[in-house]
């Protein structure tokens, strides 16, 4: 039997949180016709990513890793100067440092995004929204969503 399942010897840090994604989570207005929902943990951050039909991501680089999942739609994706359409059920591994970009053509798409460490650039924008600090974030509150 795989060791996967055995017991942890640790103290919880913080109690985990459970979300409805388009209830719960801060919407950022990203990019036009990008909206991010991002749900921060200590050491990684997921994102959810709705595009409108002809919206993107432009081309970019940073420090974190980054899996890139496709759930609904098709994107295409520019990984270090290759192109390819994406549909749901496949994923990228982006390292650090490696240009990308994303786009939609005719159709809507969803996308989750899960930077480890957290990207940066989200937490600055989680931040700066006036009233919202913390939010979206497991240390936000010990109780379920609406509770």
């Amino acid at each position: 039997m795989t060791r996967y399942f055995d017991s942890a010897s640790g103290v919880p840090e913080e109690p985990g949180l459970i979300v409805t994604v388009e209830a719960d989570l801060p919407a950022l207005d990203f990019a036009p016709g990008l909206v991010l929902r991002p749900l921060v943990g200590r050491n990684l951050l997921a994102s959810f990513v709705r595009y409108e039909p002809h919206s993107e991501a432009p081309l970019h680089a940073h420090e974190e890793e980054q899996v890139f999942v496709v759930l609904e739609g098709e994107i295409e994706l520019e990984l270090d100067g290759v192109r390819r359409l994406m549909r749901p059920g496949e994923a990228a591994m982006i390292p650090a440092f490696v240009p990308h970009a994303a786009r939609t053509f005719d159709g809507p798409a969803h996308q989750l995004d899960v930077f480890s460490p957290p990207r940066r650039a989200l937490l600055e924008l989680l931040e700066q929204r006036p009233g919202r600090e913390g939010e979206g974030t497991p240390s936000e509150s010990t109780s379920p969503p609406g509770g």
